[in-house]
C-alpha cells in the first residue's frame, strides 16, 4: 500500500476533523477552526495535508508555506501551542520517508515538530534535529493539584497573591460579547515591555467569534476602574486541557503588586474546579535565569521539550545550508 498526500478542502474537511478528534495527540490547534483564525487574521499561506494509505487517512500535517531566498518550503504553523504532525498509532514510521518524497516534488525544505523521534531515524533526506531548548510550560493537575502547588510556594509568593485579595481586587469574567479593549491595551503594553511579538486585535476578536463560551475564558483582575491584569485562555473540555497563554499586565502598578502571580493562581484553581487535567502556560526556552521562566516554575510548571526537525529536501538547498553554516562559523572566529 502506497502513501499519498492531499490538501484539505471542503470535500475532505470532515475527515481531517474526525482524525484530529480521534487522535490521542489531537488538539484544538489542529482544528480547522484554528486554521480559520490564522488565515483570516494573520494572512498566512497555510497548507494542511492529509496523509493517506490507499483511501484511509493515517495522518494530518498542518503547515504554513514560506519562501527563503528562492526556496519554497513548509514550516510549523505559528502562534499555536500544539502544531506537530499527527499520525495513526498503527502507521509504520519507516514509511514517513514516502511522505517526504511526495513533498520533495513541491518543496525544498520542511520543518515540523513531533513527539515521535523515530520519524527522522530512517530517511534518505538530509535533516537536522534542532535544539530541544524550546518547550511547553505545562502543569499536570493530576500530579500537582492546587493544594500541592500552594504548599510549595514561598512565603513571599503567597503574600503577593494575598495582596490582591486584601486590597479587594476581583477576577471578572468578560462575557463572549464583552469589550476586550482593556485586555488588548495592556496585552500590547506587556508584549512591548518583554519585546515579544504582538498579535493584532483581529486575532483575538476572531477567536472570540469562532469559539463557543465553554472553550474561551477571558478574565480581568480589577478594583473599581483599576485594571491590574487579565488573560485570554482557550479551553479544550473534551481533552481536559486548558491553555492560558495570552496575558495582559498593567506594569504601571506599584512594585508590591505582581498580577501575573494572581492570574496564574486563579487560572489553576478555575481549571481544577472545572475538571481540567493539564494547563499550558505557553512555550518558552529552557532558561532558569529568565524571570518569566522562574515565575512559572514556582507554580508547578514543568518544561516539556519540543522535538523540532528540519529536512532539506533538494540538493540546491543542502548546498546553500552548508555555505550558510561555513559563513556563520567564519563570523564567530
Amino acid at each position: 500500500m502506497s502513501c499519498s498526500i492531499e490538501l484539505v478542502s471542503g470535500d475532505n474537511a470532515r475527515q481531517w476533523e474526525e482524525f484530529n478528534s480521534q487522535s490521542p495527540e489531537g488538539t484544538l490547534f489542529h482544528s480547522l477552526k484554528w486554521k480559520q483564525v490564522l488565515e483570516e487574521t494573520l494572512h498566512l499561506k497555510l497548507r494542511y495535508y492529509l496523509i493517506r494509505s490507499d483511501k484511509e487517512v493515517v495522518g494530518i500535517c498542518p503547515w504554513a508555506e514560506r519562501s527563503v531566498m528562492n526556496f519554497r518550503g513548509l514550516v510549523s504553523i505559528p502562534h499555536s501551542d500544539e502544531n506537530g504532525v499527527l499520525l495513526d498509532d498503527q502507521f509504520d514510521t519507516d514509511r514517513f520517508d514516502e511522505v517526504l518524497s511526495l513533498l520533495a516534488k513541491r518543496y525544498s525544505f520542511l520543518h515540523f515538530n513531533t513527539g515521535n523521534r523515530a520519524l527522522s531515524c530512517k530517511t534518505r533526506f538530509v535533516h537536522h534535529r534542532e535544539s530541544d531548548a524550546t518547550g511547553h510550560m505545562m502543569v499536570d493537575l493530576r500530579e500537582t493539584p492546587p493544594d500541592t502547588i500552594w504548599a510549595g510556594l514561598s512565603k513571599s509568593t503567597r503574600q503577593a497573591i494575598r495582596t490582591f485579595e486584601n486590597d479587594e481586587f476581583q477576577i471578572h469574567e468578560v462575557p463572549p460579547s464583552g469589550d476586550i479593549g482593556d485586555f488588548y491595551r495592556y496585552y500590547t503594553r506587556n508584549l512591548t515591555h518583554i519585546r515579544g511579538e504582538i498579535l493584532p486585535l483581529a486575532f483575538f476578536e476572531r477567536i472570540r467569534d469562532l469559539f463557543p463560551p465553554d472553550e474561551l475564558r477571558i478574565t480581568a483582575l480589577v478594583r473599581d476602574n483599576l485594571f491590574a491584569g487579565g488573560s485570554l485562555a482557550i479551553a479544550d473540555p473534551a481533552r481536559r486541557r486548558f491553555y492560558g497563554q495570552f496575558m495582559a499586565l498593567n506594569r504601571d502598578l506599584p512594585n508590591r503588586y505582581t498580577p501575573a502571580y494572581y492570574i496564574m493562581w486563579e487560572d489553576i484553581n478555575w481549571a481544577w474546579k472545572n475538571g481540567y487535567e493539564r494547563i499550558s502556560f505557553g512555550r518558552q526556552k529552557l532558561d532558569p535565569e529568565n524571570t518569566r521562566f522562574r515565575n512559572k516554575a514556582k507554580f508547578g510548571v514543568r518544561h516539556l521539550p519540543i522535538h523540532s526537525n528540519l529536512f532539506l529536501l533538494s540538493k540546491p538547498i543542502q548546498v546553500s545550508y552548508k555555505v550558510r553554516k561555513v559563513l556563520l562559523k567564519g563570523e564567530e572566529t
